[in-house]
């Protein structure tokens, strides 16, 4: 219980409102690489926050795949958390912002 209500504090902090969100309109159709009305800080910020929501919730799965000895599962979790490591970090050099808020100095 506690988990999933954990859970859903930090997925209201990410999604607070649905329009702020970008979307892609018309499935099927091309859609241009631009962040569209959103500015580029806007789009850095939310990148940051969901690239370090799942960096902390993968820690989490790679614990639960290793303890069940799913290593397979385990390594492509691992990989996960890694590759949201680095966009957390490009998006922390966007922003400007080279302090990780997840450590102590």
């Amino acid at each position: 219980m506690r988990k999933a209500a954990s859970r859903r504090i930090k997925e209201d902090k990410i999604y607070r409102d649905d329009n702020h969100l970008p979307r892609a309109s018309g499935i099927g159709r091309s859609t241009s690489a631009s962040p569209g009305p959103y500015s580029m800080d806007a789009l850095a910020r939310m990148q940051l926050e969901v690239a370090s929501y799942i960096e902390e919730i993968t820690i989490e799965l790679g614990a639960m795949a290793r303890a069940a000895q799913l290593s397979s599962l385990a390594y492509f979790v691992e990989m996960t958390r890694l590759e949201a490591a680095i966009n957390r970090r490009t998006c922390q050099l966007q922003l400007g912002d080279m302090a990780d808020p997840d450590s102590s100095p």
